[in-house]
């Protein structure tokens, strides 16, 4: 043995499987990469072809998103819910001992 392992080649159909998958669970490529056994280096790749192959198709339709932006959108969207999300459990965890505090205070 040599030590080095051969090249594995993967069909379209394939890569553009793992992309969809990519895209509807939310995970990370690290994640889906693991899930499907291949490298994370990988998904990235296959997932800008697919968006560039898909924004090409819908270039001629005009007031529409294009795939990859509306890919960055939902990216965006993510981390703002999970900012917003975070923020709101502070604020249960204040109100709660905001309250406990006012009613022993006032005597009760």
């Amino acid at each position: 043995m040599n030590g080095k392992r051969s090249k594995r080649k993967f069909n379209q159909e394939f890569k553009d499987d793992a992309v969809k998958h990519l895209i509807e669970s939310g995970k990370t490529s690290t994640e889906v990469a693991g899930e499907l056994g291949v490298l994370g280096c990988n998904l990235r790749p296959w997932k800008k072809d697919y968006l560039s192959t898909l924004d090409s198709k819908v270039a001629g339709s005009s007031g529409k998103l294009k795939p990859s932006e509306l890919e960055a959108e939902n990216q965006r969207l993510r981390k703002e819910l999970k900012r917003v999300q975070t923020q709101r459990e502070i604020l249960k965890k204040a109100v709660i001992f905001f309250g406990q505090e006012n009613a022993s205070s006032s005597g009760l």
